[in-house]
């Protein structure tokens, strides 16, 4: 993990000296999970956000054994959506792995290309941006991996019909006889277990949740130490899973950060999130930040006004987690038209932890269907650093399918200020196809559904969208669900 404080004065230092510490190589590990086909989706950003016209994309299929298998290498140089089925590419070999390299003779900046995952089934298709790489040289690592904490994620969902699962990677060395420590905790009730794993170098494996812990408990939360691993980043992939149709809804794991004492010196942290009305709406908060206590609150707009929940009280390191079931409060309180909501963390001792982490949770109204989208975020601070004059820009991945509903919406991080203009436009893999203008109020979301922007048609398409705005706090999120299974997921903007 690395901090906070380190990840800003670096952003700041790219700013002042643009070819200083220069990144030539962008890179990400893409599973090959069985019952789907694994994609890959990414705009061309490199020539559309920095103009440059040439860049290298070198995709390598590996072996159960960690051995190379076979390689492409294809040149990114056209202004457009460039996607490519990896299962289906390399169909000829049976590949366990997938490593995708970005490489570049200018700086790339960021080491972790703004990618989409996509697990495509028979009735669901799980994203995921980019969360596992191999670093790039031992001066990284050195950065990368100076502190280590466990992993930690959410979601526990287990019964006859679904289970929790999570799939651990390895990077560039083989593992022999290593330990993953998994402890689970919910009131009371406390679980510790060693897991001994043996894995060759560029592999991974799934462990569920139903197999380590009793079948009995729900809810709460898991945390997972993994082995260190160096010249690598390795997050988690987890989730719920249908036990039958192997259909799931998969994000990646967040750092427990209660081992590590990191604040930012203003109390308090914030951000607005679109609200779905055909959907459930959900906040779950984990007590896995910097030692603190927080009071939350949610602010939400309707066209009476602005709508203030009660306040919440977590507490890090504890065992209670928070969960906030928007749709009851609108409900409730019979609030009308509502599209958007904030939350907002404070905290009475005038610092507040750097990493508020939290899932925004969206998908069928009732539980009948658990396999719903999962979005990882993090709230924002004014210590954030931005840089003057900065505009908003923000790009990300919606799919079109005739079975698919897709929605994209985009609001302002935070809910003051001033109205703005939103430009976006639409691109597939032709290219530019569709431009909008639209004015966005900061109290609400701006929301399409795919089928008004892109015909949908047999075969599952992916397109994506660049937005610009004259404010720096612009976001985007998309979400997806199979009309007949109704299995959710999504995930937010680069």
């Amino acid at each position: 993990m690395k901090d906070i404080h380190q990840i800003q004065k670096d952003r700041i230092k790219y700013h002042l000296y643009p070819n200083k510490n220069t990144v030539h190589r962008s890179s990400l590990n893409v599973p090959n999970i069985l019952g789907s086909q694994a994609w890959i989706s990414f705009i061309n950003h490199f020539l559309i956000k920095r103009g440059y016209k040439s860049v290298a994309l070198k995709l390598s299929a590996i072996d159960k054994k960690g051995s190379l298998l076979d390689s492409i290498t294809i040149e990114i140089d056209k202004p457009k959506v460039y996607s490519f089925n990896l299962t289906k590419l390399f169909s000829k070999f049976k590949s366990k792995n997938y490593l995708v390299e970005f490489f570049s003779e200018k700086n790339l900046f960021i080491p972790f290309p703004a990618v989409i995952i996509s697990h495509v089934g028979k009735d669901f298709c799980n994203v995921v941006h980019s969360y596992n790489r191999i670093l790039n040289d031992v001066f990284e690592n050195d950065q990368i991996n100076k502190t280590q904490v466990s992993e930690a994620f959410i979601d526990l969902e287990l019964n006859n019909k679904y289970d929790t699962f999570f799939n651990f990677s390895t990077g560039v060395t083989e593992l022999k006889n290593a330990s993953l420590f998994l402890n689970y905790e919910n009131g009371s009730k406390i679980i510790n277990k060693e897991i001994k794993i043996s894995l060759p170098r560029l592999s991974h494996k799934s462990f569920y949740i139903s197999d380590i812990v009793p079948k009995k408990i729900n809810r709460g939360i898991i945390k997972i130490k993994q082995p260190k691993q160096d010249l690598f980043y390795g997050r988690l992939l987890a989730g719920v899973i249908n036990k039958k149709t192997k259909s799931f809804s998969a994000n990646h794991s967040y750092y427990d950060s209660t081992s590590k004492k990191e604040y930012f010196s203003t109390p308090e942290s914030y951000r607005t999130y679109p609200y779905f009305k055909d959907s459930i709406n959900k906040i779950e908060m984990y007590p896995i930040f910097s030692p603190s206590l927080l009071s939350i609150q949610l602010k939400i707009f309707n066209k009476m006004g602005t709508f203030l929940s009660k306040k919440f009280k977590i507490v890090s390191p504890s065992k209670k987690p928070l969960g906030i079931n928007v749709n009851k409060i609108v409900e409730s309180e019979n609030l009308k038209d509502v599209t958007a909501f904030s939350l907002v963390a404070s905290s009475s001792n005038k610092k507040i932890p750097s990493r508020v982490n939290h899932q925004i949770i969206y998908g069928e109204p009732t539980d009948k269907n658990l396999i719903k989208c999962s979005i990882n975020v993090s709230l924002y601070n004014k210590s954030n650093f931005m840089p003057r004059n900065k505009k908003g820009l923000t790009w990300g991945q919606f799919i079109s399918h005739k079975d698919y509903e897709n929605k994209i919406a985009f609001c302002f991080g935070s809910s003051d200020g001033a109205s703005d203009k939103i430009s976006v436009d639409f691109y597939n893999s032709n290219g530019l196809f569709k431009s909008v203008v639209k004015n966005l109020n900061p109290k609400k979301s701006l929301i399409f559904n795919s089928y008004e922007i892109v015909k949908n048609s047999k075969n599952l398409e992916f397109n994506w969208f660049i937005a610009k705005s004259s404010r720096p706090d612009l976001t985007a999120y998309s979400i997806n669900s199979n009309k007949l299974s109704g299995n959710f997921s999504g995930e937010h903007s680069f």
